[in-house]
């Protein structure tokens, strides 16, 4: 059976419907290799269902995004912690979907969950999920920490629909990560 070896991929017409867009878009992913997009860019949104098994969608989701714009140095944490969101994400919102966003600014990623799980009307049952989910992100807080990071969660409010989770990495603690001994 003969090799198929594929031809380089050229830019071609701009893939749009606006006339102010001109940059030419290429129709295939870019060959192993390829220089890596700017990191300024990094901004990527995804949903997975509400189900544990989906953080191994969203580890590959990330870890493509970081490995593409040169923040490979996040790849530990990042996907400890992404695994960490969709996890509890999922426990809180079984089978709904749960959202993602992935973003880069000013030497620092940050990594947010949101998730359908909506606030209580007892101020009892609202904070018994709020220290559930803290004690379900223990790890989570430990690596954030660990890269001198920040961390927290918005709380759903009867104005709000939903729970968001956010982790934020800077690069300087995404460095050392994992490099230092206990």
């Amino acid at each position: 059976m003969p090799m198929h070896t594929s031809t380089p991929v050229t830019p071609t017409t701009p893939i749009t419907l606006c006339p102010l867009i001109t940059q030419d878009v290429v129709r295939h992913s870019a060959p192993d290799g390829a220089p890596a997009r700017p990191r300024a860019r990094l901004a990527y949104s995804f949903t997975v269902p509400g189900d544990p098994r989906s953080a191994a969608v969203a580890r590959h989701t990330v870890r493509s995004a970081l490995y593409g714009h040169d923040l490979a140095v996040f790849v530990d944490p990042a996907l400890q912690v992404i695994t960490e969101l969709v996890t509890c994400g999922a426990l809180f919102a079984p089978g709904q979907d749960l959202y993602y966003s992935l973003r880069w600014r000013e030497g620092i990623l940050r990594l947010v969950n949101w998730d359908p799980h909506s606030s209580h009307s007892d101020p009892v049952h609202a904070a018994h999920c709020t220290s559930s989910r803290k004690r379900l992100l223990l790890l989570l807080a430990c690596v954030v920490r660990e890269c001198g990071g920040t961390w927290g969660i918005t709380d759903p409010t009867p104005t709000t629909e939903g729970t968001k989770v956010w982790a934020d990495l800077p690069e300087t603690g995404a460095k050392t990560y994992g490099k230092r001994h206990c």
